[in-house]
């Protein structure tokens, strides 16, 4: 990322310019990005900020990090910023946000600071607040967009013991599973077997029960599996029907999400996002597929950008016209803002 410089000390322009930042914090990394206006000055990054993975003291630290660093990279490390907006996964009740509106907020971050949940900022990331639906899936999973009449629907996200269906946990759990009824004798032995023993770095199948149920072995690690399983799906037969089955249940999130939000039969563009979108034809062609069979006119792209500047753009937006004076387009982040 090309980023610009705040004006020099003694300029005389410094003191008109409001700082902002976006925070966007998963269960892998922490990314933050510092600026003023359109202009990003810094980026900084950190590990973990789930608060559910690592609790909430682990949790502030990482965020606040993360932001040090992008003051740093910016030049501002000892300027007071205006606004932070953090977006954070696994944010699913109001017990949720109130635990994290209040860990953020005592990280001091800016003069005040709010709370989304991570797919608002990689909505905003992706569309600027035009309509539009976007599908993620990295260690978790979910689909939200938004319509011409400003109406936003989240789709799935629910974690990884409620239904993370097409996540990268879900294909690393799949092939697990799928592997001790190997062992078993259950369904005949292929190549996984071995894929699972080196991405997990075990020599005996028992190794993986004991890691697992003794906490050694956690989401992220699961998750980290299937880049193993989307090389092995050229010649393994297991490997590509979970890859295929997570790609059928992605595309059912964005349906739903079509569905809810009456743009099925309107032209859209379906932003995706996440690692497992990079797994190959044997997890897109079912995603696609599926989606052009009840999404005829969605048009499929990449996106541009870390989720990151769409936390950034709405503390941007937030800073110039207050959160409960936004404009029309952008209405609808009054709901989803904590």
């Amino acid at each position: 990322m090309e980023l610009a410089h705040p004006p020099v000390a003694g300029s005389g322009s410094m003191v008109a310019e409001r700082y902002v930042v976006g925070v966007d914090g998963g269960a892998t990394k922490t990314v933050a990005l510092v600026g003023t206006g359109l202009r990003i000055l810094g980026h900084g990054e950190s590990g973990s900020s789930n608060y559910h993975n690592i609790g909430t003291v682990a949790a502030r630290k990482a965020i606040t990090v993360a932001v040090a660093r992008a003051k740093t990279r910016a030049r501002l490390s000892k300027t007071t910023l205006r606004t932070a907006v953090v977006a954070l996964a696994a944010l699913d009740s109001k017990e949720g946000f109130r635990i994290a509106r209040r860990f953020v907020r005592r990280a001091n971050l800016a003069q005040q600071a709010f709370v989304i949940h991570d797919s608002v900022a990689a909505l905003y990331a992706a569309t600027q607040g035009d309509p539009g639906i976007i599908v993620n899936s990295g260690t978790g999973c979910f689909a939200t967009g938004i319509n011409e009449a400003g109406e936003y629907v989240r789709v799935g996200g629910w974690g990884y013991i409620i239904d993370d269906r097409g996540s990268g946990f879900d294909v690393g759990m799949k092939a697990i599973s799928l592997g001790f009824k190997m062992v078993d004798g259950r369904i005949p032995r292929t190549r996984l077997l071995t894929v699972l023993k080196q991405g997990l770095h075990v020599r005996t199948f028992d190794e993986i029960v004991d890691r697992i149920y003794s906490n050694r072995i956690g989401v992220r690690q699961i998750a980290d599996l299937t880049p193993l399983v989307a090389k092995a799906a050229g010649r393994d037969k297991a490997c590509r029907t979970i890859l295929a089955e997570a790609g059928f249940s992605m595309a059912e999130l964005a349906c739903t999400a079509a569905r809810r939000l009456k743009m099925t039969r309107v032209t859209f563009p379906l932003p995706m996002v996440g690692g497992v979108f990079k797994s190959g034809p044997y997890f897109l062609r079912p995603f696609t597929s599926k989606v052009r069979s009840q999404c005829p006119h969605a048009h499929f792209v990449r996106l541009k950008g870390e989720p990151a500047r769409g936390a950034y753009l709405i503390a941007s937006r937030i800073e110039r016209h207050g959160i409960g004076e936004l404009p029309s387009r952008d209405r609808w982040l009054e709901e989803v803002v904590y």
